[in-house]
């Protein structure tokens, strides 16, 4: 290793050091390009089982899903632990929506009502 690069116990920023605006840019697209495969595969998964039929549907899902992850993100990075991390969906809550969703009684049900039944 050189001589410019810190040695093991040494840390390259504080907790409340800020980064320069080009590194900033760079992880921030980092942290969006890893979680948006798992925001979108969560609504495309749901899909089906929620009898998702219609385009705008799908997106007006995927679209709510970045929209609270982005303020659930801006809340706990501004008033929460301060930690860079994105808050967004999980995929422990898929096992019971499919479980919901194969509920007898919502056999002939549409997207809305099984929306209603998941939240």
């Amino acid at each position: 290793m050189s001589e410019d690069w810190p040695n093991e116990h040494e840390m390259i920023y504080g907790i409340d050091d800020i980064p320069p605006a080009k590194e900033s840019w760079v992880l921030g697209l980092q942290h969006y390009l890893t979680m948006f495969g798992s925001t979108v595969a969560i609504p495309l998964i749901l899909s089906e089982p929620l009898k998702i039929t219609e385009d705008g549907d799908l997106a007006a899902l995927i679209a709510t899903m970045f929209f609270v992850s982005g303020i659930a993100t801006l809340l706990q990075s501004t008033w929460g632990n301060r930690l860079p991390i994105v808050q967004g969906g999980t995929f422990s809550f898929l096992a019971p929506t499919f479980a919901i969703c194969g509920m007898a009684g919502l056999a002939d049900a549409g997207f809305e009502v099984r929306m209603q039944h998941v939240q």
